[in-house]
């Protein structure tokens, strides 16, 4: 079984010396043991994006840390219930914050999204289509780079990868997050479609989130990996 999951949203998934680790990758390698699998491969990619691609070939049998949308369903198989929880930030020039008390405060100012994000037909999802001006960008870094070079006044950004750029880049004194949050979503195991053995064993992982949620394994290894992440950026090169 090939698996992979966001390669910049540190605690939950990074990049280290070379390999994908984090809580969300050893959460998923648990429950796939649980369920029987005996071989399994981490592959990593540039970015969420090119993950993505790789479900929607068939390239990796499964994903974590997705969430749900209309569009993603169409070519992933979601094992429910979901492995986590995260909130989507609004990230700003420090000095420069709002109150953000409504949607509607977000209207008139010049956003940036990940152009691999989408926010589905939810009632956040439609408000962004019909109201935000945001400009799709590849990865958070760029999204950083925009937002302290002023070409935009915010962006969009769930809150492990923007936790792991403020703290990479040192960018406490120069970006804040907004003390509120415009919408949340669940993080989700799911199978690529096109996957040669999805049907057989999403039962028994399904029973298995369960069965580890209970546990609360998603929370203990989340706090593990936190202070791995924080302690590998005081470590010389």
């Amino acid at each position: 079984m090939i698996i992979s999951g966001p390669p910049s949203a540190a605690p939950s998934s990074w990049v280290m010396e070379g390999k994908l680790v984090g809580a969300a990758l050893d959460y998923t390698k648990a429950v796939a043991r649980a369920a029987g699998v005996k071989n399994i491969e981490v592959r990593q990619f540039a970015n969420w994006g090119d993950t993505l691609n790789a479900a929607y070939r068939g390239d990796i049998d499964v994903i974590f840390s997705t969430n749900w949308s209309e569009e993603r369903e169409r070519y992933l198989n979601y094992v429910r219930p979901a492995m986590s929880i995260q909130f989507l930030n609004v990230v700003v020039r420090r000095g420069e914050g709002f109150d953000l008390m409504k949607l509607e405060d977000l209207i008139g100012r010049v956003g940036a999204r990940g152009a691999s994000e989408t926010f589905g037909n939810s009632f956040f999802g439609v408000f962004v289509h019909r109201n935000l001006k945001l400009q799709p960008v590849a990865t958070v870094q760029e999204m950083v780079d925009l937002l302290l070079d002023k070409k935009i006044d915010y962006f969009l950004g769930w809150e492990n990868a923007v936790y792991e750029q403020m703290m990479v880049r040192n960018l406490g004194s120069r970006l804040e997050v907004l003390d509120t949050y415009p919408t949340r979503a669940e993080g989700f195991i799911a199978f690529s479609k096109r996957s040669k053995c999805g049907e057989a064993i999403r039962d028994q992982f399904a029973e298995k989130v369960q069965l580890v949620n209970s546990q609360h394994l998603y929370k203990s290894l989340y706090k593990k990996y936190r202070e791995t992440f924080n302690e590998s950026l005081t470590r010389p090169n």
